[in-house]
């Protein structure tokens, strides 16, 4: 039987070097993100010899094609299972002593990729927001991965002084919508819809494999329902609706006073402010042993806790290789129906 173990395939600049990172690999981290900012990874390396400080020394800007490897990491019988980690460029480079290490840090949008590094002024009108990502995505030599139903009309969309990344951002932000750059894609998704995934897993706090968790409830700023309310005397219209979760609770009701078309965009735009609100309601950091499948994005049912039992989705996983294999993820409660 192969005892259980962790391995990491790293390809530079595509190029195999696996085997001769090995040697003086210590640590690898890596921060998974659902959404909002870029992924990153990080490799230690003893360097006795100043090797990785000399002739070895990386170039800034190259790429990293990285994957973790286990073999009956869960189990006796589990066998090889592969997680790619995807493509990073490297941006930072830290050398110390003593003892002499390097430290190789690289990210999945680097400063100088037009997304992040330039600032650009220029609009577009009457289109949607599908066209304005495959627009961006492919002025930064990306592909775009446009994963909801509804695509919001645009009268006109405006960039001033702003990266195309800032500017995707707030354009999604403004629609309830996701953002996550990741293996050369800028994927737009609706996060409502991942929570409401069938959970991967069940955590149970006792007889598990959690090492230590913080839990964070709070009644701040949380609100029980949304009222959208739109007049406007010269076109006759006086639109008014209320969302209240099924999940009510007692407390404050969010006013909102912006322009809506019909009942069926304040109800939209009622979800949205409501959801921005009260997402963070609930939030758990578990610290356990490492695992392939809890990756930012997925939803997982957590028992034990008491009166936070229930579904949650996975907003960060930050995994840590060296001596072992280790996870940190932060979690926050699924809301229903909105």
């Amino acid at each position: 039987m192969i005892a259980r173990n962790i391995k990491v395939k790293v390809l530079y600049n595509a190029k195999d070097i696996s085997e001769d990172l090995a040697k003086y690999l210590k640590a690898v981290t890596y921060n998974d993100v659902m959404s909002g900012c870029a992924d990153d990874v990080s490799l230690t390396l003893e360097d006795m010899t100043e090797l990785w400080e000399g002739d070895w020394l990386p170039e800034k800007g190259a790429t990293l094609t990285i994957s973790l490897i286990s073999q009956n990491w869960a189990a006796d019988d589990e066998g090889e299972k592969k997680l790619d980690l995807g493509i990073f460029e490297i941006d930072e480079i830290e050398m110390t002593g003593v003892p002499h290490e390097v430290k190789i840090k690289a990210v999945s949008v680097p400063d100088n990729n037009t997304l992040r590094g330039v600032e650009r002024n220029r609009s577009w009108e009457k289109t949607k927001l599908s066209v304005i990502l495959r627009d961006v995505a492919a002025g930064a030599g990306m592909e775009p991965y446009y994963g909801v139903d509804d695509d919001p009309e645009l009268d006109r969309a405006e960039q001033t002084e702003e990266s195309d990344l800032a500017f995707l951002l707030r354009l999604c932000k403004d629609a309830g919508l996701a953002l996550k750059i990741t293996d050369g894609k800028i994927v737009v998704f609706d996060e409502a819809e991942y929570e409401q995934q069938e959970p991967i897993a069940t955590i149970q706090r006792e007889g598990s494999n959690i090492k230590s968790y913080q839990i964070r409830s709070k009644t701040r700023d949380i609100y029980k329902a949304c009222r959208v309310k739109y007049a406007n005397p010269k076109k006759g219209i006086n639109i008014e609706y209320t969302f209240t979760p099924d999940a009510s609770k007692t407390g404050k009701v969010l006013q909102v006073n912006e322009q809506v078309e019909s009942i069926a965009a304040a109800e939209k735009l009622a979800k949205k402010k409501l959801r921005e609100k009260n997402c963070e309601e609930t939030t758990i950091g578990l610290t356990l042993m490492g695992s392939f499948d809890l990756l930012a994005g997925n939803t997982v049912t957590l028992k034990g806790f008491h009166a936070v039992d229930g579904k949650y989705i996975i907003t960060k996983g930050s995994h840590s290789i060296g001596g072992g294999y280790g996870l940190s993820v932060d979690l926050r409660r699924c809301l229903n129906g909105y």
